[in-house]
């Protein structure tokens, strides 16, 4: 390997993609390139190593006392924490034939000594480290948009008019398509009126709105070949100063590209989505764009968007999407007089791709109507079909006790307190949030929950305590606890998601802390001094990232055909999330030491 392509090589791993030209040289003329067999042991526990290993080719195991702590593969590094701590705590075994780069000890230690760059990558605090991944992440997969095809990105339906249509008969047209252009058929062959044509011609020039369209029409049109990748649109655009293409299938005109949104798809497909929503006329048109919220979703996981801010984008959507479904189906006698309320981490804003449903609809007290049952049902039903699976606990809206009176939800809301009998019924009711309808109705149940909460710490314990339920995936010994069974994979959901949220929801409670979002009740309760600021740093960023694992194994599911369980393999993590992960997980123990403190729940059976 020449020493290009050994800088090459080095380039793109972390720390090393850090440093400047001479650093990355010093390094390169400093390592050697070394082959071991299969079974060789490279370090061994409770020695001192003698220099880090960067792995070109083969795999290599991670051990202690038998059991896998982690796996090494192409570009992962190992163990620069032995070299600086001086002794390994654990073996390294090569599982299939190495070929790596070795950095001597002495080497690494001067480097780490005289370089702030790496001496901070390797003393950085979690949320540092989460922005490196985030920014290899972008490195690898930036280049996502260089294969992407007009078939991938929205498209405009096309609407036609005749040439002898009058501007006002076309405008009209356009308004109702809610659409910025409007394709004229001539004799001459396709022409296009856009919104800069009508300002042009018939505001400033004053053309008459009784005229025909097709004078103000511009003709040749280019069109493309809906297989043709889109940076070639985008080229053909620039080229010839337009900012539409007409998109062709079997020589028939199947849509219209416009350069915003090819533009907006080169950043983002939030734009797309919601303008697929605002022009949604019907259910099946909806659809369409719920299912398109899936690419938008994958779009932003590339280009390495945080995972806070990507979770604020698709609620939004998501919540747009239910709100016209719901106007839609619902009369608008039940429109004006109910509530169409989400819970669970739909009404926190934490909902990636599409989960179980967790929704419900207050009625205003005394109005009756007619066919509730049917419409529910086909509410259930439609979301069903756009692809929100039924909830196992059937917490919807066509179940009864989840569609009622305000009076119901109040009679509710007093036994849930009172007699605490449906701890979790509860929790998800606290994530609440509205959609469509009567916000006041939700407002007022809510209102009456703070009321009637108890505050004897004992209510608050028992709520607390399912925080404690499930044991985290981490031993004493910083080494995952793996499902043997299940292919040794950990579910990360239980292990580590939940914990947070319900710890973090339970202290909100307590204190009545009104918002709902997992991460702006830590922001709060931070502000009323109940944790310091560097932990609750740590516990936002541990949140995100195991979400963002979570979301990163959801596709990669979704791309083989398979349901995701919430189960994640840690095998499959590079070094640098493999450590995020241990130390997320570290957060969460110590997240739910301070619970178990707060509460006493030690206390309660």
């Amino acid at each position: 390997m020449s020493i290009l392509e050994q800088k090459a090589f080095l380039s793109h791993i972390p720390p090393f993609d850090k440093l400047r030209e001479p650093e990355l040289k010093a390094v390169v003329d400093a390592m050697d390139i070394a082959y071991f067999r299969k079974g060789e042991y490279l370090i061994r526990q409770e020695t001192s190593p003698n220099a880090l290993y960067i792995i070109i080719k083969g795999i290599v195991q991670e051990t202690r006392d038998d059991e896998i702590v982690s796996v090494y593969v192409s570009q992962d590094s190992f163990d620069a924490m032995s070299l600086l701590d001086g002794t390994s705590k654990n073996d390294f075994i090569v599982r299939e034939e190495l070929i790596c780069y070795i950095l001597p000890k002495t080497l690494f230690l001067n480097f780490i000594q005289n370089n702030d760059a790496l001496k901070r990558f390797y003393s950085q605090d979690l949320s540092k480290r989460l922005n490196s991944l985030i920014e290899q992440r972008n490195n690898t997969e930036l280049a996502s948009f260089m294969v992407a095809k007009i078939k991938d990105i929205y498209l405009q339906t096309p609407v036609f008019v005749e040439a002898e249509s009058s501007v006002y008969d076309a405008v009209q047209m356009m308004t109702h398509q809610k659409s910025s252009f409007i394709l004229v058929k001539t004799d001459k062959g396709i022409g296009i009126v856009t919104d800069k044509d009508l300002r042009d011609h018939v505001v400033l020039q004053r053309y008459s709105i009784d005229n025909p369209i097709a004078h103000i029409a511009s003709y040749e049109l280019i069109s493309l070949g809906r297989d043709e990748f889109l940076l070639h649109a985008l080229l053909v655009m620039l080229r010839n100063s337009i900012k539409h293409l007409l998109i062709e299938q079997d020589h028939e005109i199947i849509g219209v590209l416009e350069q915003i949104d090819l533009l907006s798809y080169l950043s983002n497909h939030t734009r797309l989505v919601a303008v697929q929503i605002d022009r949604a006329q019907n259910k099946a048109q909806l659809k369409v764009a719920s299912q398109n919220m899936t690419n938008m979703i994958k779009a932003f996981n590339a280009n390495g968007m945080k995972i806070k801010y990507l979770m604020q984008w698709l609620t939004e959507l998501n919540q747009q999407v239910l709100k016209k479904l719901y106007a839609f189906i619902a009369p608008p006698a039940l429109l004006d007089n109910s509530c169409f309320i989400v819970m669970g981490s739909e009404g926190r804003g934490e909902q990636i791709l599409k989960t179980d449903q967790d929704n419900a609809i207050i009625l205003r007290d005394g109005f009756v109507c007619q066919d509730l049952e049917k419409m529910t049902q086909e509410l259930t039903e439609t979301l069903i079909d756009f692809g929100y699976p039924a909830c196992q606990g059937k917490i919807m809206v066509n179940n009864e006790s989840w569609c009622r009176s305000l009076k119901g939800f109040k009679e509710q809301i007093f036994q849930w307190v009172i007699e605490f009998k449906y701890p979790l019924e509860l929790a998800i009711f606290c994530d609440a949030k509205a959609v469509a309808g009567d916000v006041t109705l939700l407002d007022e149940a809510k209102k009456y929950l703070y009321e009637r909460l108890q505050d004897n710490q004992a209510f608050f314990s028992y709520f607390a305590k399912p925080t404690l339920s499930f044991e985290t995936p981490l031993s004493l010994f910083a080494t995952f606890i793996v499902d043997k069974s299940y292919a040794n994979q950990l579910d990360i959901k239980k292990g580590g998601i939940f914990p947070i949220v319900h710890g973090v929801r339970s202290l909100a409670l307590e204190y009545k802390i009104i918002q709902m979002g997992t991460i702006e009740r830590i922001k709060h309760l931070t502000e009323k001094g109940i944790f310091d600021k560097a932990f609750a740093t740590d516990l936002i960023e541990a949140f995100g990232f195991m979400i963002s694992l979570r979301l990163q194994f959801e596709l990669e599911k979704m791309k083989e055909g398979e349901v995701y369980d919430n189960y994640i393999k840690p095998s499959q993590l590079n070094k640098l999330e493999r450590d995020l992960l241990k130390d997320s997980l570290k957060i969460v123990n110590e997240f739910k030491q301070f619970i178990n403190y707060h509460f006493k729940l030690d206390r309660i059976s």
